[in-house]
């Protein structure tokens, strides 16, 4: 079920583009009755933007939607122009937020750090406090919205989780010795949580398809169906893309990965064989 208003934005988009094309009109079509721009129709139609209820109204007409449909495309709308509660997250993250917060599955590689979803308060600090693009009046902030992100992991119907995490990321001292134990620690407590799976990539791996980059892929119920996401981010923006050809290059690389990584057994052995070695 569609929790978060951007998720509804998603189903917005599949349900007006499938309405659209039920009716026969084409986007310039859709831009001579609106006078919007084709990208206002576009970015609405891959969820990108809410739309005001007038707005929904005209396309709704345009298209000769039948009353039920439109009733139905209204509740949708209304749900995607409520705001999401992130707290102090960039901008370009927040679609990224919204869909995480309704994914029933989530996939993650990291190299060199432990993904936010998974970081301690000690070590998140550490790593905040070194942004270029967080002012330092906002770390508390940025921290602690990092850290509620947590609860999804033991909330009411979790998602199916599964990291693949690489060897560097429980050796880089983040925070300092005392605050990488705290970090590996809470690792291993997050293994053994029935929807998580953690897997370390070892060095002796060398060569991958994924080296130096790291990524998460989502999947929604949306529509009836799965939704597919992959988000990919540098230093100043993070990117959501659901372009199957895209998405799939990174399921066959994290699958790929998940083939070389140690078992789960493993995993927790070298964890706590690295926790110790820290003591």
């Amino acid at each position: 079920m569609v929790k978060g208003p951007v998720a509804s934005r998603v189903l917005l988009g599949f349900e007006l583009r499938e309405l659209r094309e039920a009716a026969g009109k084409d986007v310039e079509a859709v831009v001579t009755h609106t006078g919007w721009y084709a990208t206002k129709i576009y970015r609405s139609e891959r969820g990108e933007g809410a739309l005001a209820a007038a707005e929904i109204d005209k396309l709704l007409a345009f298209y000769g939607a039948s009353k039920a449909t439109a009733t139905r495309i209204r509740d949708i709308a209304a749900q995607a122009r409520r705001r999401g509660s992130y707290g102090k997250v960039p901008d370009w993250s927040r679609q990224y937020f919204g869909l995480e917060q309704d994914a029933t599955e989530l996939r993650f590689h990291q190299g060199e750090l432990v993904p936010g979803l998974f970081q301690t308060e000690a070590y998140a600090r550490a790593l905040i406090s070194t942004s270029k693009t967080v002012a330092p009046a906002d770390v508390d902030d940025v921290v602690q919205s990092r850290i509620r992100r947590r609860s999804l992991l033991t909330g009411k119907n979790p998602p199916e989780v599964h990291l693949v995490l690489g060897e560097a990321a429980i050796h880089c001292q983040v925070g300092g010795p005392e605050a990488l134990v705290e970090q590996i620690n809470h690792l291993i407590d997050v293994a053994k949580l029935p929807n998580v799976t953690l897997q370390l990539l070892p060095f002796a791996v060398g060569a991958h398809a994924a080296l130096g980059d790291g990524f998460s892929l989502l999947t929604l119920e949306i529509g009836g169906g799965p939704s597919k996401w992959v988000y990919v981010s540098d230093l100043n923006r993070g990117e959501c893309r659901a372009d199957p050809a895209q998405v799939r290059t990174y399921q066959l690389t994290f699958d790929s990965l998940v083939v070389n990584a140690l078992g789960e057994g493993e995993t927790l052995a070298r964890l706590r064989q690295t926790r110790d070695g820290l003591r």
